[in-house]
Order: structure tokens, then C-alpha cells, then sequence
């Protein structure tokens, strides 16, 4: 059906509801449909938003999506400036990774002694940033770049929503032309969840989790025992490029140490999801990267670095039959620039939506020069959204 929209803004709205000198930014849905015997709302979608990735909004539906309402901010939901008002809260804008105590905000994409520079900065100092005390030591006080999902929340068996979260200590500057090396490292971040026992009227926040490898973008499933595992984005920015996963046995108000899988993930990690499918098998999608050969890439070889300058394609759907010890089964879907994706079943259909984007071109020698630098180590611009049904083993139906 056509596109709904969920939030009527203004003009004006959008231009002064802004943070650091941008307009606002709305993104990191995870929106989950309850039950219908849910003892609260049943059928509601609720819909939990990030304004600016620093506040938590969130708007509902009472008539499967074709109409939105009650779109309201959810105090106390990030972690903020102790004695400012939490109205009056904002995030450092000026903080890049001097606070780290590094001096590599930008990286000129046809600088070699800048990119020399990162390139040792990765291998050298951000190899095991989480086990790092001096790194460590700064992360602390106001959460600075928040986020949920995405690509959706879980209702549990007895009703309780979780909305996974994250949550860094840097919200990275402003490129102005170059590459914000900062940027990058807003996924240095940790794991939080939001809980509601009311169906979605009052939410509580929880950030106890174990101090391992961190989590970013993450999604959750939960197994008959009640055991939930979340499946998460990691770092991957000199650190390993794999993709995290935590288990809770409280119903989600914890969550034990994130450890590695052996699904892999592209430079600075991507998105991607997780389900539960009727057969109980676990079904994750995310980019399988194609081995890069760009210069900075070669770069990484000269220095001995194990990094690897993999960019956002081949997205892929793994498959566990082990409750996420494993994973060996895994289906490429697409061969292409593929990034975000988001699963679903549907009458024990598996189903996937995910980004694609055509392959680039090059008209002029800088745009070579660039692409021969640092290839698809960019920000991956999605040219259309893909739907496809997806046979339980990961193939495709007949």
C-alpha cells in the first residue's frame, strides 16, 4: 500500500526542533505490534522514535498503521547533564575524539599522510578500545549520541515491551568536506534497554549490562525458557568485525557480556536484524563484505593491520538452529550495495526488506581517485527499498 506518514511536522518545527546547528533529525524507529490478547491495547503498533539521537519520541497506531497518534516525548529516557532540566538538555556538539585524547577529527580522502595517519590510529589504538582503561575511563557522564533498534522492539510472552537502545559518550563533528573521522566513533557505544509493563504507557530505563564489547543497533528475540538474546552492530573500526550478541535471564532488565559471532560485519559495522521464525531457528540479515583492495586498504597490509576496509554489499541472512551458538547456514540474497535491512514472518512466511543501491559512477579523476582510495568505504546511499519473501532455509519460494 502507499507510504504513510507518522509525524506531521512544520516547517518551522523542522528547521528550530534541530541540535547542533542541523535541522531535526527523526530516525531509529522500532516499532512492534501487540498481541491480539494483549491486556493493554491489544493490536496497537506502538512506535518508539529517536528525535536528533538524543531524545526518545513515540507515536501509536490503533488501526494496523493506516492512521498515527499520540505522538509524545518519553522523559528520562537518555541519560543527561545532571542539574539541567531535562527539557533544557543537549548534547556536547563540539565533542570530537580529543575527548579520547586523539587528534584525528577529519581525514582528507586524497591526503596519504592522512589517512597514514588514521590507518595507525586504528591499528594501534582502537584494536580492543573496550578493554582500554584510558579510553574507558572517558566514558562517562551525559550520554551524547542515543539510539534504538533498529528495526524493531519485542513484546515478551507475559506482555513486557523491550526497546533495545544504545547509547555513546561522542556525537562526532561535521565533515565540512572531508571525512569525519569522529563520526565514526558515536558507535564506540554501550547497550540499554527501555522496558514498559503497561503496554507502552510508562516506560522505565535500564542500563545494566556487562562491560564487555559494547552495542549498537540491536534487535531481540526471546526462546520458550524466556531467555532473551539481542543480536547487535559492533564497533568494527579497528576493532573485531563481527557481529555482537548478549543473552538476559531477567526478562530484560540485564544483560550478561556481549561476545563475537562468526556472522561478520563491514568497516564500522552496519545494521542489520533478527528473528525468531515458527520453526525456532534464529534468521539474522546484514551485509557479508566483499575483501576490499583500495589503497587505504593497502595501507592496512603495509602496517601488519588486520582491518579490513569493507564497505555495505552482498546482504545476506544467516541461520542458527542452536539458539545463537552458531550460525552455519547463511544465503547471499543480494550480490549488490545492499545496507540496512529488517525481517519479518508472516503466516510462516520469512520476509525481508532491505536497502539497495545501484553501483556508482565516475565522471570525473577525483571521483576515481576516490573510489580507487577508499572504494566502498562510504556512506551508502540506498537507491530504492527491496521486498522479497525468503524460503525458511534462506532461499528463495519457487
Amino acid at each position: 500500500g502507499p507510504l504513510q506518514t507518522l509525524i506531521e511536522l512544520s516547517e518551522a518545527d523542522k528547521q528550530s526542533k534541530g541540535l547542533c546547528n542541523n535541522s531535526l533529525v527523526i530516525g531509529n524507529i522500532a516499532p512492534v505490534q501487540l498481541r491480539p490478547d494483549a491486556s493493554r491495547h491489544p493490536g496497537r503498533i506502538l512506535l518508539p522514535y529517536m528525535r536528533n539521537n538524543f531524545k526518545v519520541w513515540i507515536v501509536h497506531s490503533d488501526d494496523d498503521g493506516v492512521s498515527w497518534e499520540g505522538d509524545r516525548e518519553l522523559v528520562n529516557m537518555t541519560v543527561t547533564e545532571p542539574g539541567v532540566p531535562y527539557a533544557d538538555a543537549k548534547p556536547d556538539c563540539d565533542r570530537g575524539l580529543s575527548y579520547f585524547g586523539l587528534d584525528i577529527d577529519y581525514v582528507g580522502s586524497l591526503s596519504p599522510s592522512d589517512v597514514m595517519t588514521w590507518v595507525t590510529q586504528i591499528c594501534t589504538q582502537f584494536k580492543n578500545p573496550y578493554n582500554d582503561p584510558k579510553l574507558l575511563s572517558k566514558q562517562t557522564g551525559p550520554w551524547q549520541w542515543v539510539g534504538i533498534g533498529p528495526p524493531g522492539s519485542l513484546e515478551l510472552s507475559d506482555g513486557r515491551i523491550l526497546v533495545p537502545g544504545y547509547h555513546s559518550y561522542i556525537r562526532g563533528l561535521e565533515g565540512n568536506g572531508a571525512l569525519p573521522v569522529s563520526q565514526l566513533y558515536n558507535n564506540f557505544a554501550f547497550g540499554h534497554t527501555m522496558i514498559s509493563d503497561d503496554g507502552g504507557d510508562t516506560w522505565a530505563l535500564t542500563y545494566d549490562w556487562v562491560l564487555s564489547n559494547g552495542a549498537n543497533e540491536n534487535q531481540m528475540v526471546q526462546f520458550p525458557d524466556g531467555e532473551v538474546l539481542t543480536n547487535s552492530r559492533s564497533l568494527a573500526t579497528g576493532s573485531p568485525q563481527y557481529r555482537l550478541q548478549a543473552r538476559s535471564l531477567d526478562r530484560g532488565a540485564s544483560f550478561g557480556k556481549s561476545e563475537f559471532t562468526e556472522i561478520p560485519q563491514p568497516f564500522n559495522g552496519c545494521q542489520g536484524s533478527m528473528i525468531r521464525g515458527s520453526d525456532g531457528a534464529l534468521y539474522v540479515s546484514g551485509p557479508d563484505p566483499t575483501p576490499a583492495s583500495s589503497w587505504a586498504q593497502n595501507a592496512m597490509y603495509t602496517l601488519g593491520c588486520d582491518v579490513n576496509l569493507t564497505g555495505r554489499d552482498r546482504v545476506t541472512i544467516w541461520k542458527s538452529a542452536d539458539h545463537g551458538t552458531s550460525y552455519p547456514v547463511k544465503t547471499l540474497i543480494d550480490p549488490g550495495l545492499s545496507a540496512q535491512t529488517s525481517l519479518q514472518e508472516h503466516n510462516g512466511q520469512l520476509l525481508l526488506l532491505y536497502e539497495q543501491a545501484d553501483p556508482e559512477t565516475f565522471f570525473t579523476a577525483s571521483e576515481t581517485l576516490v573510489h580507487h582510495a577508499i572504494q566502498n568505504l562510504k556512506v551508502l546511499l540506498p537507491t530504492r527499498f527491496v521486498y522479497r519473501e525468503v524460503k525458511e532455509d534462506g532461499g528463495f519460494p519457487e
